[in-house]
């Protein structure tokens, strides 16, 4: 009977692997490793599948809900388009399908989500967390537990408990453009103002008046010298 089980989990495992390497195009569903730093266990139905070290080969993962139990180091998964990183002691589900991504915690080392715009999401034990990304926006629901969110700066800390749900953008925001150095920021330049009209008084002007001369009408009279010849004889 011992015998009969250890066969049975062997094909399992020989099934599971070889699946694990086949129809790269499935792989884009969702689940991939990106990371490892140490021991990891990749587990599906409480069976483990196989165990990842520094090293190995990465396989390409075809199934949508994996298992991850890190006995030690750290790994890092991607899902979704969601970075999930977990360190020794963590024992987590990724599950990603549609447009959703889930990730459950069981008792264990806190589990840190990053979501495409950047913001953080840190799960406690025993707890789980939906995501569903529509319209540009990702809906981030508390199915169980509780979690502490932070934006992508790691400012406006939040706690996100069971029942609540929130919603982030689903793409990073455009950071504003540095100043280079040495060279001041361009300041925009402010609209002219037209200048007022300045009054103007209109000074009369002299013109001077020419008069031509006047003819006289009045014909100079001629003055007649009668010249009176005298005799030689008359004094």
């Amino acid at each position: 009977m011992k015998l009969f089980k250890a066969l049975a989990v062997i094909a399992i495992v020989a099934f599971s692997m070889n699946a694990y390497a086949q129809a790269p195009q499935a792989a884009k569903k969702g689940i991939k490793i990106t990371k490892i730093t140490g021991t990891v266990n990749i587990m599906k139905d409480g069976e483990v599948l196989m165990t990842l070290k520094p090293g190995d080969a990465i396989p390409e993962i075809t199934d949508n809900k994996v298992t991850f139990a890190i006995v030690d180091g750290t790994v890092e998964v991607e899902a979704g388009g969601k970075t999930i990183s977990a360190a020794t002691g963590s024992n987590f589900t990724v599950s990603s399908s549609n447009g959703q991504t889930n990730v459950a915690l069981g008792a264990g080392t806190p589990v840190a989500i990053r979501t495409e715009s950047g913001n953080n999401i840190i799960m406690t034990a025993n707890s789980e967390v939906k995501m569903v990304t529509a319209n540009d926006k990702v809906q981030i629901s508390m199915e169980k537990g509780n979690a502490v969110m932070t934006n992508a700066s790691g400012g406006e800390t939040q706690t996100v408990t069971a029942g609540q749900a929130v919603f982030v953008a689903a793409t990073p925001a455009v950071p504003a453009t540095p100043a280079q150095p040495g060279v001041a920021p361009a300041v925009p330049a402010e609209p002219a103002v037209p200048a007022e009209p300045v009054a103007t008084v209109d000074e009369p002007v002299f013109i001077p008046v020419i008069v031509a001369p006047v003819e006289p009408t009045v014909i100079p009279t001629e003055v007649v010298i009668d010249v009176i010849e005298l005799s030689p004889s008359n004094p």
